[in-house]
């Protein structure tokens, strides 16, 4: 008989990423903070949108680019996540359909419009992100489905879900309908802001459930109050089994408990974009251990993935900026 091959689910909040080149005084100009992801309203949205022009256009959304790139790794997956039955949602169902990951959730049909990210990249590489949810805000635990397939080994929540009005409950949903299934559950904390906005429910879900913790140096750091990288990652080994710590062009620190693997960053000719890179490392890490490798080669996994994305524009495919 056939083995079948392993999935990967994800829950977070299904964006579509507009992305254009500024120079390097934008962000501040509109008090962003360069690098950071910030909420805004349907209003400052527009304005940002009005600066930018059209830009770029790609469906996005952290997990739901870790959970794409498990597609074009050839492995299926699930994301769970709302849309709305709008122009953008359709560009959202139809991009992940192609790569073999299921949207069981409905669409919105309130007139509530897709969620989307205007996303400045500096010169510099930096990605600044101004989000309006839509959508995303909408997802309530009695709309995720019943189960998941039971091919499902692991699970992936987004950090800035639970920043949504029923996020910490549409997770707490989502953990359960994987521990049906016997899935791990890994987090992501999605940026130190974030972190720093929801570190209650983060640390209930880690000293809970977690299984697997992927985040960069201030990540960890705000999560953990630690002063350090080796301190914060030896403070997730006493939370979580499996841990990656990335620091960006100073590789990454992964372990299962045992030895800490140093992993080296794989080199780029040119850093066109930074957009995205932490979800293609979470991407490559996950889908090797859900293959069955040990830590060490999915943080190479991870760190290949990453090194791909940041040498072109945008999270995803290689496009040009606008």
């Amino acid at each position: 008989m056939a083995q079948t091959r392993p999935q990967i689910a994800g829950i977070g909040n299904p964006l579509v990423d507009v992305l254009a080149s500024v120079g390097p005084e934008a962000p501040a100009r509109h008090g962003l903070t360069v690098g950071e992801m910030h909420l805004v309203d349907a209003a400052t949205a527009a304005a940002l949108y009005a600066e930018i022009g059209p830009g770029i256009q790609q469906s996005g959304g952290s997990v739901a680019n870790s959970i794409a790139h498990i597609g074009d790794m050839g492995l299926l997956g699930t994301f769970l996540g709302k849309v709305a039955g709008d122009d953008l949602g359709a560009v959202f169902r139809r991009d992940m359909a192609g790569l073999g990951i299921a949207v069981p959730v409905a669409d919105q049909t309130d007139g509530t419009a897709t969620g989307h990210c205007v996303v400045m990249v500096t010169p510099d590489g930096e990605r600044t992100m101004s989000t309006h949810l839509g959508a995303c805000e909408c997802l309530a635990p009695g709309d995720l489905p019943d189960a998941l397939p039971p091919e499902t080994v692991i699970l992936l929540v987004e950090g800035y879900h639970f920043d949504t009005p029923h996020g910490a409950a549409n997770i707490a949903r989502a953990v359960e309908l994987a521990r049906g299934v016997g899935a791990r559950i890994a987090l992501t904390p999605s940026d130190a802001a974030c972190v720093d906005r929801q570190r209650g429910a983060m640390l209930a879900l880690i000293e809970g459930a977690c299984d697997i913790l992927i985040g960069n140096e201030l990540e960890l750091a705000a999560l953990s109050g630690a002063a350090d990288p080796m301190s914060a990652l030896h403070w997730a080994m006493d939370h979580v089994g499996i841990v990656a710590l990335t620091r960006s062009t100073n590789g990454a620190l992964v372990t299962d408990g045992g030895p800490v693997q140093d992993i080296a960053a794989q080199p780029v000719a040119q850093v066109v974009d930074t957009t995205g890179a932490g979800d293609a490392f979470a991407a490559g890490f996950l889908g090797a251990l859900a293959l069955g490798h040990d830590v060490a080669y999915a943080g190479r996994e991870g760190a290949a993935l990453a090194a791909k994305v940041i040498g072109h524009f945008g999270a995803r495919e290689a496009v040009r900026a606008a």
